[in-house]
């Protein structure tokens, strides 16, 4: 379980729930590295899947500390003199250590958060993954042992003699947004396209 003292944890997991990836850091062969992955969370644990021959599963099965972040960034606080414009952030940086996830069912549950944060329902109604892909899959797991929250909101700091000087100054908020859904081939006319990453909005 994460530290109480290093984060408020609910806060942090609903970042990490709602970023649509993450970048994981680790050290290999004595130099660091730092990639982007899907994740998902089941409760203090972030599930990652991929090519048994890929960095994250390997950094993630090594069994050797990790550090994983992800940053939300929701929108731009202009203010009327540069030195005063900030971003809206909400970020999240995670410490733990990976395992090889073996068990069936924790694999099948990994998969299935997995495939959820990216297409919600597709696991119930689409093909469920066949055996052999589920083997040709590894699935590794991070224990968060660890996090720290930060984020900024709210206009801008201006100085008092700014706020009657020229130019414009205020909040643009910024969010992911869906674009029209492009049917692949042999798709029937008609046929509903899912919902995909639930943060995002439009289409």
């Amino acid at each position: 379980m994460p530290d109480p003292g290093m984060a408020d944890w609910e806060a942090a997991a609903a970042v990490l729930d709602a970023a649509p990836i993450c970048h994981l850091a680790f050290v290999e062969a004595g130099e660091p590295r730092l990639l982007p992955a899907l994740h998902a969370r089941l409760g203090t644990t972030l599930y990652f899947h991929g090519s048994p021959a890929g960095g994250v599963i390997g950094a993630a099965a090594s069994g050797e500390p990790v550090s994983i972040s992800v940053v939300l960034l929701d929108g731009v606080a202009v203010a009327r003199s540069a030195c005063h414009t900030a971003l809206n952030y909400r970020s999240v940086l995670c410490r733990g250590r990976g395992r090889a996830v073996e068990d069936p069912a924790e694999v099948e549950a990994a998969l299935r958060a997995i495939t959820d944060r990216v297409t919600p329902g597709v696991w119930e109604t689409g093909r469920r993954p066949r055996p052999e892909e589920v083997a040709a899959t590894a699935v590794v797991a991070v224990e968060v042992t660890a996090c720290s929250l930060r984020m900024r909101s709210g206009p801008a700091v201006e100085d008092e003699a700014d706020r009657d000087g020229p130019g414009w100054s205020g909040l643009v908020p910024l969010h992911l947004q869906a674009g029209p859904a492009q049917a692949g081939p042999g798709v029937p006319p008609g046929t509903p396209s899912p919902q995909v990453l639930p943060g995002a909005t439009g289409r």
